[in-house]
């Protein structure tokens, strides 16, 4: 169900992003606890006071599908490309008793309750929605991917491993980690291509990792 259409109203990304928002009736304190979205720079995006980058466009898609919300970066950036669309049915599925058969109208239900699953399994479990093409072949935007977070001297679990990265600024990658030669660590793209800015992040200053263990793609 398409849930906006595109007018002048929406003709600025902090616009658009105010409006996702207010979809889903959502404060920014709410984005900060629960993903660790600061307040003050979602209403720096939202008000236009700082630019939207790329990669913070990328952390709004994966947060607002997270809660039932399909965006692209493309719609939020440029006002192109998919409009938001909600799946109407992922409410419906959390508020429907278990006992009661559920017509599956969107593997994308499917996809959250597996996701969910995931979740409440594991201690340290994070998921996270692949949002570009960063990492194909193996993973498409809109896959699900999911690990154990690590900390610390455990960090190195994830060497050479496709992993959800969490840096000490407060940004979040999925790429593949690689130990460099002065004892850092590097985050590498497997599908560099001309839309990805920077193919290699050099010397990041890594607070966790979460190596991939478990990958749900869309059923089609």
């Amino acid at each position: 169900m398409t849930v906006v259409q595109s007018t002048v109203e929406f003709d600025t990304p902090g616009k658009r992003l105010k409006h996702i928002r207010s979809l889903l009736r959502m404060s920014r304190a709410y984005l900060q606890e629960k993903y660790g979205l600061p307040e003050v720079t979602l209403k720096s995006w939202e008000n236009g006071t700082t630019n939207l980058t790329k990669s913070g466009a990328e952390r709004c898609v994966e947060i607002y599908r997270s809660e039932g919300l399909i965006v692209s970066e493309d719609w939020i950036l440029e006002g192109n490309g998919l409009e938001p669309t909600a799946t109407i049915t992922v409410s419906h599925y959390f508020a429907t008793p278990s006992n009661k058969d559920l017509p599956i109208e969107d593997d994308e239900i499917a996809m959250i309750k597996d996701a969910n699953s995931f979740k409440e399994s594991y201690a340290n479990a994070v998921i996270l929605i692949v949002s570009n093409d960063d990492m194909r072949p193996f993973y498409r935007p809109g896959d699900y991917v999911a690990g154990k977070m690590r900390f610390s001297t455990n960090i190195d679990d994830g060497i050479n491993k496709d992993c959800i990265v969490y840096l000490k600024n407060g940004e979040r990658f999925f790429r593949r980690l690689i130990k460099n030669s002065s004892g850092g660590y590097n985050l590498t793209c497997l599908n560099p291509n001309e839309n990805t800015a920077e193919p290699v992040l050099y010397d990041v200053d890594v607070e966790g990792v979460a190596p991939v263990i478990w990958h749900r793609w869309k059923d089609e």
